[in-house]
């Protein structure tokens, strides 16, 4: 395993009048080259976990382990913990600041003290991982869409090398095609590399067509966890959280009693059919 939570808690502002209890006794065990969601309506938690991943947060109780790392213990290594655990929050294009999109990419390759051309060498391998033209790195980052910013701000993450990215909400505010693509690049970046994945989102059809494994949170705990398509086989209880499930499973499950997740496992299903007919 990579990332290992037992019994982890945490609550905001504790012993303060604006106090909230954010996690409760979560515990969760993500292995390498794993691609992972977790999914949650606002407030549930998926936040909160996630910065606990690269040593952002610290559990009040319980333990979190990163590659055999405790993040509790005190004199715990954090810099390593956020090299091996690359987080890219909700809108990352709003944390980018430097002249051009190469300066940005190259960012903490910089400041991790790397030679000129391992520096280099990274920005153009980072880039081309998430889909990002040569000819556009040295363009301001206020002069690209908004979907390229994304996958840049996602690329100076990726140039640090992590051995597990977990991209927060990636495709908020975009419109449809830039979330498709966002989506396209990640799945692609998992299936070339290896890396591990961590995808946090509350968009049903984001999740069912990307990740191998799921976790559900609702008020600070994990209520479900398996593949996506025993989860979302459980869709009336997702609706009762305030999630929905893909309209392919509801359509379905209604009109043939059968599980699936995704358009293409339907449309192999009735193609099926049709063959046998």
């Amino acid at each position: 395993m990579i990332i290992k939570a037992e019994n982890i808690s945490y609550t905001y502002s504790e012993g303060g009048p604006f106090e909230k209890a954010a996690l409760y006794n979560v515990s969760l065990t993500i292995n390498r080259g794993d691609f992972v969601g977790i999914i949650g309506h606002t407030g549930s938690g998926k936040s909160t976990l996630v910065q606990h991943f690269n040593g952002l947060l610290k559990p009040e109780s319980g333990r979190l382990t990163v590659d055999g790392i405790d993040t509790s213990e005190k004199k715990a290594d954090l810099k390593k913990v956020r090299t091996k655990v690359g987080l890219v929050f909700q809108y990352p294009e709003h944390q980018l600041f430097e002249e051009t999109v190469r300066k940005d990419i190259a960012f903490a390759p910089v400041n991790m003290g790397l030679s000129p051309d391992e520096i280099h060498d990274r920005v153009i391998w980072a880039s081309r991982l998430v889909g990002l033209p040569e000819e556009i790195l040295d363009k301001s980052p206020f002069e690209i869409s908004g979907g390229q910013k994304r996958r840049a701000a996602i690329a100076g993450v990726l140039a640090m090398k992590p051995e597990v990215l977990v991209l927060d909400e990636p495709t908020a505010g975009l419109d449809p095609r830039g979330r498709d693509e966002i989506l396209r690049q990640i799945k692609k970046l998992h299936d070339e590399t290896g890396i591990t994945v961590v995808l946090v989102s509350h968009g049903m059809e984001d999740i069912a067509n990307t990740v191998n494994y799921l976790y559900v949170m609702n008020n600070g705990r994990i209520v479900m966890h398996g593949e996506p398509m025993k989860v979302f086989s459980r869709y009336e209880e997702l609706e009762e959280m305030g999630l929905t499930a893909p309209q392919v499973t509801k359509l379905m499950k209604k009109l043939c009693g059968l599980d699936v997740c995704t358009v293409h496992q339907a449309k192999e299903y009735i193609l099926g059919v049709l063959r046998r007919a």
